[in-house]
């Protein structure tokens, strides 16, 4: 589509108000302090300053970042106070002192990076992945060790580090030089490598600044540790969108932390901005009429959400009925909250449009990318009433994690993009705080429907058994607290520092990636390490107070068990079955079965294969599995997925990707007594290209609502069996079309 064939009725501008949302977890230890994790360093390196940077060529363009004032305070410590990280300690390590386990350590994980864009474009790079090869189990991977010299675990020290440069650091001399070496890396090489890494990270926060002071972006923030505030106000706001939820056995209600997050948050604005922040993107979008009163009472004008939240917003004003069309004109104008004297405004995300940036465009072109996302821009101004107001497109998405998987890390999008939006008659990219003193009067929106960007709930970070023994653990600590602060002297000045130490953890427990992780709906590798992490933060409260901690804070709220767990699909879901993720949302409600369950944390294997999706509608069962770009890109061993039924037990569903022979092949193979190959059929439910997706016709198979499915997936490189999941037995779920939440996916 030719961005400019679509012409508005008018010739007044679009105003597009981009927000680029900048968060990492807090990784920090709770001992000596050192980061656990190395992914702020590597996005400081990667993503920071390349996002304000490319900004500097299009001066007629306005966009807003959000900075997590934790993440702010995370990127500090790397680049003011020598902050280290496992990962960083290994690169520094000289490669003739590495011991077994570092070598295993580098193998396992020094290749945690998008294949695509940052392993296959470095010769010498690939040619270190190809000679450790797909392994996932550890002990094979141990194996693989004695294969690599000492020159080889320096050039995979050294390009590990080197794929993490960003788009300007790899046009410095010093990283150019190294690029262009390749291989054979020196000690002194990778020294000074990672010296400039260091002096780099000194620029991120410098730039922002600089670009906020020339007026071209506006600084937004987010509550301090990044917590949701809806739950630390009335954990009873989760039941405004599900009013059946699970919520903990202890209540927790502490708008004073709500409070106290804000605060701290505007503070550590004013410290590296000069000024106080007019906007705040809230944790995850999570709004209630609560939070907003507490923003506008800390001196936030504007704040942002989803536009689900929206939908239901107005329905619970009476401002839209069931069955009423959501007409464009509701959707891209901000509305007035509270005080009409003295409101908060709040924006509503244009939901396609971001998550066609987070997960579609980067498979597109860049320029392609670019004139699709203006097409679509301009087709909204076409829709809008030819009349007086002033119409915006919010436009708010993660500013960090999508650009692994785009061209170049997304700048040739992103300067295609900002080139079309300056040139443009017909839009204009303005910051929040730009369009809202144009002076368009907002209408008011009576009633906030409590909610986040997520489903418009809050059953993300509350609900699940994991997640709630969570909260019972923070909020009998809370109550701790809040006891002790009765009893303290006013003139005792040690346990006055105490006490604000002690709080400070429980402040930082209260973030929400803790919860996040909990559960059954978000998969990570570290998934105990944050446990012991958030557990770690409470203990430190207690015995901050001289206080023994309760011994319930020992056991850890992941619990390692004997059979897989499974998490259940939320709804119905019809993806599309393209080989992409289409949006955020497309496989969101899907569930999930991870191999992860099975291993405490000195046990994992590092698998390829970690789980899948899965998930129905009337007609077919789905499965979305996410696998290596290199695995289904190999031209040597064809990838090939076989669905396996109990019953009917003559039959399965057979996938097979063959790069050699340019063939991809889904079919439905039945077989007879011997467990010979009797017939094939084609099967059209199949799209493999980023990740695959796969359908199988319930009808085929015999079943109907109401009824038990039962299968398993076996997943194969060339000819060897390289995952079963489950190991063993089958995954067993009831049909239900009408009542989901009745059933339980169990092995």
């Amino acid at each position: 589509m030719d961005s400019m064939e679509i012409q508005p009725k008018r010739n007044d501008p679009l105003h597009v108000l981009i927000l680029w949302h900048m968060h990492q977890p807090i990784y920090k230890g709770v001992g000596d302090g050192g980061f656990l994790l190395p992914w702020v360093r590597l996005h400081a390196l990667k993503d920071y300053y390349d996002m304000v940077d490319v900004l500097a060529d299009f001066p007629g363009v306005r966009v807003t970042f959000n900075l997590v004032p934790s993440l702010m305070e995370q990127i500090q410590d790397y680049a003011d106070r020598d902050a280290t990280d496992p990962f960083l300690d290994i690169s520094l390590k000289p490669a003739a002192e590495l011991t077994a386990d570092d070598r295993l350590f580098l193998l396992k994980n020094f290749f945690s990076l998008n294949f695509d864009q940052m392993v296959q474009p470095y010769a010498r790079y690939k040619e270190l992945f190809e000679k450790r090869g797909h392994v996932g189990d550890l002990d094979k991977l141990r194996e693989k060790t004695a294969l690599f010299t000492e020159p080889d675990y320096r050039d995979l020290q050294v390009w590990f580090n080197l794929a993490w440069c960003g788009h300007r650091l790899q046009q410095s001399p010093e990283i150019q030089t190294l690029l262009s070496q390749g291989r054979n890396f020196s000690e002194d090489d990778k020294r000074r490598l990672l010296e400039a890494q260091r002096r780099f990270i000194g620029q991120v926060l410098p730039a922002y600044q600089a670009a906020a002071a020339r007026g071209q972006i506006e600084v937004s923030t987010s509550p301090y540790y990044h917590p949701i505030l809806p739950l630390l106000c009335d954990i009873n706001s989760a039941r405004e969108a599900l009013p059946n939820i699970e919520l903990p056995r202890h209540d927790f209600h502490h708008p004073e932390d709500a409070v106290w997050h804000v605060q701290q948050a505007v503070r550590a604005h004013q410290r590296l901005f000069g000024d106080r922040p007019a906007g705040m993107w809230p944790s995850e979008g999570s709004v209630s009429e609560e939070m907003l009163a507490i923003a506008r009472a800390e001196g936030i004008r504007w704040v942002a959400t989803d536009e689900e939240i929206l939908h239901a917003s107005l329905r619970r004003s009476g401002l839209l009925r069931e069955g009423d069309p959501f007409l464009p004109e509701r959707k891209y104008l901000p509305y007035r909250c509270g005080d009409a004297a003295d409101p908060v405004h709040i924006f509503f995300r244009d939901h396609l449009l971001s998550d066609m940036i987070g997960f579609t465009y980067s498979t597109y072109d860049g320029e392609a990318a670019a004139d699709d996302l203006v097409s679509r821009l301009l087709l909204i101004r076409k829709l809008l009433p030819d009349d007086a107001r002033r119409f915006a497109v919010p436009i708010i998405l993660d500013g960090e994690n999508a650009w692994e998987h785009y061209a170049d890390n997304g700048v040739p999008f992103l300067r295609a993009l900002y080139e079309r939006l300056e040139r443009s008659p017909f839009l204009k990219a303005v910051s929040f705080s730009e369009y809202l003193a144009l002076g368009e009067a907002a209408p008011a929106l009576p009633k906030v429907r409590a909610g986040s960007w997520i489903f418009g709930s809050f059953s993300t970070w509350v609900g699940h058994p994991e997640k709630n023994r969570g909260w019972d653990l923070l909020a009998a600590t809370r109550k701790k607290l809040a006891e002790v602060s009765l009893t303290l002297p006013p003139d005792d000045a040690v346990r006055r520092r105490d006490f604000q130490r002690a709080l400070e953890h429980v402040m930082v427990a209260e973030g929400s990636d803790w919860f996040w992780w909990y559960g059954e709906d978000h998969f990570s590798e570290y998934d105990r390490e944050f446990d012991q992490l958030f557990r770690a933060h409470l203990e430190k409260a207690w015995r901050q107070l001289g206080l023994q901690p309760p011994d319930e804070l020992a056991a850890p709220i992941i619990q390692k068990v004997s059979r897989f767990k499974v998490q259940r699909p939320f709804e119905l879901l019809t993806p599309v079955l393209d080989g992409f993720i289409t949006d955020y949302f497309e496989w969101l409600a899907a569930g999930y079965f991870s191999n992860q369950y099975a291993f405490t944390t000195m046990q994992q294997v590092h698998k390829i294969f970690n789980g899948f999706h899965f998930g129905f509608d009337h007609h077919n069962l789905y499965i979305r599995l996410d696998v290596e770009t290199a695995i289904l890109n190999d031209k040597k061993y064809p990838f090939r997925v076989e669905i396996h039924f109990r019953k009917p037990g003559d039959l399965f569903y057979r996938m097979i990707k063959d790069n050699r022979r340019k063939k991809l092949v889904y079919e439905q193979v039945t077989v007879d007594d011997s467990g010979a190959e009797a017939a094939r059929r084609p099967c059209g439910l199949a799209g493999v290209r980023q990740i695959v997706e796969l359908g199988v016709p319930l009808a085929d198979i015999g079943i109907h609502e109401n009824q038990v499915i039962e299968f398993a997936l076996k997943i194969f490189i060339g000819d060897n069996l390289a995952e079963r999941m489950p190991h063993q037995g089958f995954l067993a779920q009831k049909i239900a079309i009408d009542d989901l939440e009745k059933y339980y996916w169990v092995v």
